[in-house]
């Protein structure tokens, strides 16, 4: 049985906006090289999210104890 042959075609191609894109990173975005660095801005808010976190730990600690020795 013979196979039949499909003719070939590019499956996935760049977006159109990337024709205007100038500075690095090809078609498809930023490579690694083109990241912004790190400047650690975001220490803050990683701060603040474990403090509420904790302290919702703590809430629910409390009511939990509460709860215990209300029921013995």
């Amino acid at each position: 049985m013979k196979r039949d042959r499909r003719e070939r075609r590019a499956v996935v191609k760049p977006p159109p906006e990337s024709l205007q894109r100038v500075d690095g990173g090809g078609p498809w975005g930023p490579t690694q090289f083109d990241l912004p660095e790190r400047d650690g801005s975001n220490v803050q808010a990683i701060v603040m999210v474990a403090l509420v976190g904790f302290v919702i730990l703590l809430i629910i600690a409390g009511l939990w104890t509460l709860a215990y020795f209300q029921l013995n």
